[in-house]
C-alpha cells in the first residue's frame, strides 16, 4: 500500500476539491466532550470535498487541528487531522493511501 505524508494528503485533498474532484477519507473519530470508552472504530466517508468553516463552527482548541469536509450527502463534518489514517482521491481512481503523520 502506498503512503502519503499527512500534510501532503491535506494539501492534495484541498487541490482536488477545488478542481471539482472528491476523495474518500478514513479516520478514528474522537470527541473531547463525549468520550466513549471502548467504542473506537474507523469511520469512512466517500465522495467528500473540503469546506470552509461555518459561522456555527466553534472549537475548544485551535481550528488548525481540524480537517473540515463535506461528506457525500453534503453534510458538514470535521475530524482531527492527526487521526486521519487513509485517503483516496478521484484523480487516481480512488487508490487507497495510508496517511503517515509522524516519521
Amino acid at each position: 500500500m502506498e503512503t502519503i505524508k499527512g500534510t501532503d494528503a491535506i494539501a492534495l485533498a484541498e487541490t482536488v476539491s477545488k478542481a471539482g474532484g472528491d476523495f474518500t477519507l478514513s479516520f478514528f473519530p474522537f470527541s473531547r466532550k463525549g468520550q466513549s470508552a471502548g467504542k473506537v472504530a474507523l469511520k469512512t466517508y466517500e465522495h467528500c470535498t473540503c469546506r470552509k468553516p461555518l459561522p456555527r463552527d466553534k472549537f475548544d482548541i485551535d481550528g488548525k487541528h481540524f480537517f473540515l469536509f463535506l461528506n457525500g450527502e453534503d453534510e458538514p463534518k470535521a475530524c482531527y487531522r492527526v487521526l486521519i489514517r487513509y485517503i483516496a482521491f478521484s484523480t487516481d481512481g480512488y487508490k487507497l493511501k495510508r496517511v503517515i503523520w509522524y516519521e
